[in-house]
């Protein structure tokens, strides 16, 4: 799949627009009816990556053929097309991208933009449901909500919206309302949305957007979720709401952050009628790759790559009951806070010594800047190394029996040490 992926990677990642015409008129070039398809729309700033895979678990144990589009992949780009919990083979991934190919060719010819690589691959995820019998189809979206390519979906059956971070802030907006708004732009006329209420001034752009569209809404109150337990390869929690009963969950992670995404697809899942059978088995399945995901060697691996990422992170970190030394592999992306996440990080007092590196991306951070900002703390031995190869290797010679080992940045990071591991 070289040649495409080439051709794929060489299309500019973003297009400034104002409207979603363009997206609409490779849609319709398509032939893609979405009256043909149940789809479930997911927005916000961390977890919409979880809530879709929990929701694709849970639908698929209960015997409903399942699309999922999701970004970014970490090792495969086929990882952001999944049908039934399989990524697409490469000879299906390679015959829609020949139709999506010509259809972006042919728009070029009759004056209209080039899809985006983000809207490149949506068509192709929605031309390969499309040709599938797919009865459900999950879309998280890939930046914002009003203008990201998959709000060109105008009735979908329900809109989730996950927790709301300051991140992408030079396109999003600087505060979390503004964010918010963006994020909001989702909710469709007449159609149910939920979300968890964690603060209060987006849970007041979410519900003036809602009563806006006519949309019913739901709402999972903070201390719905209780009595987490963290345990060796899984959490536990309870879950109670007007659809549960202090219903126990179990997923497979460590990540105490999870059990709010959890919830938010048990209970979407709730609201579509699946059965609570169907809702634990799904659950209990999944294993979203890249959050706090214990590699064989013992490596805790995280995406988390802005603050409200990285607090997520080391709330987990300080309740995974090790005793012993711990040690950190940490790396980022320019236009990310990382500032923020380096001191949140180095202040904690969780981590002995950290070892950077830099990321094989041109967003990727140089040494000589996060040495820079690094050297502002003298409460935990920093080492840099150049690339994260050499930093992984750093790492696993400074680890022993009495050591804990865990990486956190970036998603960029995560798909690097997974492709070192899976080799």
């Amino acid at each position: 799949m070289v040649k495409e992926t080439d051709y794929i990677y060489n299309i500019p990642k973003f297009s400034k627009k104002s409207s979603l015409a363009n997206t609409r008129i490779m849609l319709d070039r398509i032939g893609f009816d979405e009256n043909s398809k149940k789809i479930i729309h997911v927005a916000g700033t961390n977890g919409k990556g979880s809530v879709c895979a929990y929701l694709a678990g849970i639908l698929g144990k209960a015997g409903k053929k399942t699309g999922l589009f999701t970004s970014p992949h970490l090792v495969r780009i086929n990882e952001r097309i999944v049908i039934n919990g399989e990524e697409v083979t490469d000879s299906v991934f390679e015959d829609s991208f020949k139709r999506i190919k010509k259809i972006s060719e042919d728009m070029v010819r009759d004056g209209f933009d080039h899809p985006s690589f983000f809207e490149f691959l949506f068509g192709m995820a929605m031309d390969i449901f499309k040709n599938s019998d797919t009865e459900y189809i999950i879309l998280e979206t890939g930046l914002g909500g009003r203008l990201d390519a998959t709000n060109v979906i105008t009735h979908p059956v329900m809109t989730v919206l996950t927790s709301i971070s300051l991140d992408h802030t030079e396109i999003l907006g600087d505060t979390y309302e503004k964010i918010a708004m963006e994020k909001a732009g989702i909710i469709k006329e007449g159609v149910p949305v939920l979300f968890i209420n964690r603060r209060k001034d987006v849970t007041d752009v979410f519900m003036e957007k809602a009563r806006e569209k006519n949309a019913p809404v739901t709402i999972i109150e903070p201390d719905d979720i209780k009595d987490i337990v963290i345990k060796d390869k899984n959490i536990d929690f309870c879950l109670h709401n007007k659809y549960y009963d202090n219903e126990i969950f179990s997923v497979q992670t460590k990540a105490e952050y999870q059990a709010e995404n959890a919830s938010l697809a048990a209970t979407a899942a709730a609201m579509l009628s699946i059965d609570r059978t169907s809702v634990k088995e799904g659950l209990s399945s999944v294993v979203w790759i890249g959050r706090m995901q214990r590699m064989d060697d013992g490596l805790v691996v995280d995406g988390g790559h802005n603050d409200d990422g990285i607090e997520h992170f080391l709330a987990s970190v300080r309740k995974d009951g090790w005793k012993g030394r711990r040690i950190l592999l940490f790396s980022a992306v320019k236009d990310k806070h990382y500032a923020g996440m380096i001191d949140k990080i180095c202040t904690s007092g969780l981590f002995r010594v950290i070892v950077t590196g830099v990321l094989n991306d041109k967003r990727g951070i140089d040494t000589d800047t996060l040495k820079k900002v690094f050297d502002k703390y003298d409460c935990v031995d920093v080492i840099h190394c150049a690339n994260i190869p050499d930093a992984y290797r750093k790492l696993m010679e400074l680890s022993d029996e009495n050591t804990m080992k865990y990486a956190v940045g970036s998603l960029y990071l995560a798909g690097e040490i997974l492709n070192i591991e899976w080799r």
